[in-house]
């Protein structure tokens, strides 16, 4: 019996390759397993190799690993490129019409399991790209499991189509189970340990949990313009407008989407954007503006494989300085990291509220990993209550004369003023780019411009009431203590828990509050460090930069990867050992 397994459908985009592995994650969700899925596709309109990896497990664990334990191949090339990834024990379904593989023709000790997709798909009078559903059938039959698990997600996943689509694609699927029974009945290497976990979890991918996120922290508005990996929130958001009563609006740029987002926010209401790299950098003049007339903003930026175009659907986390320096003079910004889901969904909720407590952008720094895969939340985490902290927002008569509300008042200790809204009694003042005096009229007087300057900057002191310390986990006197943030995370811990495994005593340093810098708190934690190793996906170590740039450690010692793929735990512990730098 096994407790973790590692499937892949690998074939032609246009073959249902994505939906196959979101329909098996939903369906052993379902069946009180831990699922995680994720993908890897070139950019490309049709055609290309797709990849949909999918880890089921019987307890919480951090990401995927580099074990395959199923490889479904929807065409010949499927088996050729992920040959290296097989190991003893492995199963390899496929049609032999696409080839008919022998066992000398894989990696010793796979097992191959060749299933007669084509017959199947033509006895059926269905279309050939229902092969995936053949072999969803199959692969939950190969886990042992009950048909009924696969049976219920293909209902709500076609029942709006009609029942008679329902019954087409059950019996399509039930013919890929029934022959894994027949023709392979003592196959019973990956039959999978029960499900242990009883609440209802939810499969979402990271941009849906920013979304969830937003809309529970109160989101009213929000300007997005598509771009890869960000897209999963505009159909989110647009698809249920008008539950939530927000307005999605999808501007003709991203310089239109900031300054719509900017306008909507002075109006009051809660606002957001998000994009990638290469439109955020459209932006970056409209956060200026942000930080001139202290707006709250929040701003989604999934990373991916740069510069310029680079490659639109892989990972990487190379704009963390950029999104930290972003914007021409200097002004006060908050940026944040989540590492899964969970963390993106509670994070969203305190970008929300740090915007407008403090008056200023605030960045949920997400990257294609994280917005396009699949991750499990229980669904009563998603509905936990949140209370709503508008921060200093003026509400009703400001209690001040006709022209004497001073919106940018230079005297309070934490840099933040009054705020109105347009239409506040006696709260009305001048919001536009120049430098102002505390009414928002324009002005070029040294002594205010140093008062406003002054004002704004300590806007950092007062943040540190709110900033979210580094964490660590592992042993407390570890000989090797990992450092990283973002997605990262999930590949590290699991490297940790492999190195103990071996013996070893390790721990790992995150960091989801990422700017200003938590100084103090990082300076102790790596004070007891006997060996420090910064990870990251990109290929300066930037938060190795930003860590000595602020505390003046240099960690010597670094692993990094920027081929578009994130870390697998067992290269982080192969390399760590082999002491690449």
């Amino acid at each position: 019996m096994m407790k973790s397994v590692t499937w892949k459908i690998a074939g032609e985009a246009g073959f249902g390759i994505m939906s196959s592995g979101i329909m098996l994650a939903r369906a052993f969700t379902r069946a009180g397993y831990h699922v995680f899925a994720d993908n890897d596709y070139p950019s490309l309109i049709r055609g290309g190799h797709n990849v949909v990896g999918v880890r089921i497990a019987t307890s919480p664990f951090f990401g995927m690993n580099r074990d395959l334990h199923v490889l479904v191949a929807l065409n010949a090339e499927s088996v050729e490129k992920h040959t290296n990834e097989l190991h003893e024990g492995s199963l390899v379904i496929f049609d032999p019409k696409d080839k008919d593989w022998q066992q000398g023709e894989v990696p010793q000790g796979v097992r191959l399991i060749p299933v007669p997709l084509r017959d199947i798909i033509a006895s059926l009078n269905a279309d050939a790209v229902m092969r995936n559903t053949i072999t969803l059938g199959a692969t939950v039959a190969l886990f042992g499991a009950p048909f009924e698990h696969l049976s219920t997600v293909i209902h709500d996943q076609f029942i709006r189509k009609g029942q008679e689509v329902v019954d087409q694609n059950e019996k399509i699927a039930k013919a890929g189970y029934d022959y894994i029974h027949e023709h392979f009945p003592n196959e019973t290497s990956l039959t999978l340990d029960a499900g242990t976990h009883t609440e209802k979890l939810a499969v979402v991918n990271g941009s849906e949990a920013v979304g969830l996120g937003a809309v529970r922290a109160g989101l009213k508005f929000a300007a997005i313009y598509p771009m890869t990996p960000i897209n999963a929130i505009i159909s989110f958001l647009a698809d249920h407008a008008k539950e939530f009563q927000i307005v999605y609006k999808q501007p003709e740029d991203e310089i239109a989407g900031i300054n719509m987002a900017l306008g909507a926010s002075v109006a009051g209401v809660r606002s957001m954007v998000a994009t990638s790299g290469g439109g955020f950098a459209l932006m970056v003049e409209g956060l200026s503006l942000a930080g001139m007339i202290e707006a709250p903003l929040v701003i989604d930026l999934g990373m991916r494989a740069g510069p310029a175009t680079g490659m639109p659907t892989y990972t990487e986390q190379a704009e963390l300085l950029f999104a930290i320096h972003a914007g021409h003079g200097e002004f006060q910004r908050i940026v944040l990291a989540p590492s899964d889901a969970t963390e993106a969904f509670d994070l969203t909720v305190q970008a929300f509220h740090l915007a407008d407590r403090y008056q200023v952008p605030v960045f949920v720094l997400t990257d294609k990993y994280l917005n396009e895969s699949q991750w499990c939340i229980p669904v009563s985490y998603l509905q936990k209550p949140v209370t709503i902290d508008r921060g200093k927002l003026v509400t009703g008569d400001t209690g001040k004369a006709d022209g004497e509300f001073l919106r940018y008042d230079p005297s309070p200790a934490d840099g933040v003023s009054p705020r109105s809204i347009p239409g506040t009694k006696h709260g009305q003042y001048y919001a536009n780019s120049y430098e102002h005096d505390g009414s928002g009229h324009m002005t070029d007087d040294a002594v205010k411009r140093k008062e406003m300057v002054d004002k704004r900057m300590r806007k950092v002191a007062a943040m540190a009431a709110d900033m979210i310390p580094p964490s660590y986990v592992g042993d407390k006197d570890a000989d090797i203590t990992f450092v990283t943030w973002g997605t990262t995370r999930g590949p590290v811990t699991s490297a940790v828990e492999l190195l103990q495994a071996q013996g070893k005593k390790a721990a790992v340093i995150y960091f989801p509050w990422i700017y200003p810098f938590p100084t103090d708190a990082a300076k102790t934690l790596f004070a007891k460090a006997k060996r420090l190793v910064d990870i990251e996906q990109n290929g300066t170590a930037q938060l190795a930069q930003l860590i000595r740039m602020e505390t003046g450690i240099d960690i010597a010692e670094k692993i990094v990867k920027y081929d578009g793929r994130p870390f697998f735990p067992e290269e982080i512990v192969e390399r760590v050992g082999e002491n690449k730098t």
